[in-house]
């Protein structure tokens, strides 16, 4: 099995238009093809650079390296959080 964790990445969320960044680990049992660490890196770029969901997001690193080497199985774990400012305003009365 091959494993490649701490994928840093970082996306807008589609729904609230907030900014969410986190990690993904991407594996994979490989049939005859192996990708090198930093491939599996670029295939999980370009897909956050977009609108996401997260859900959505994992589905999609998963299809293409599942479409790109055809592995006996793939498995896509991404831990994200969003990046929330809050401001108060304090008015008089």
């Amino acid at each position: 099995m091959v494993i490649v964790k701490d994928i840093d990445i970082a996306s807008l969320c589609e729904h609230h238009l907030v900014p969410f960044t986190g990690t993904v680990a991407i594996a994979y049992i490989p049939t005859r093809l192996v990708l090198g660490i930093s491939k599996l890196a670029r295939i999980a770029e370009p897909f956050s650079r977009r609108l996401q969901v997260q859900e959505r997001l994992t589905k999609q690193i998963a299809l293409a390296v599942q479409e790109a080497i055809k592995p006996r199985g793939v498995a896509v774990v991404m831990e994200a959080t969003y990046v929330v400012r809050l401001r108060f305003a304090v008015g008089r009365r």
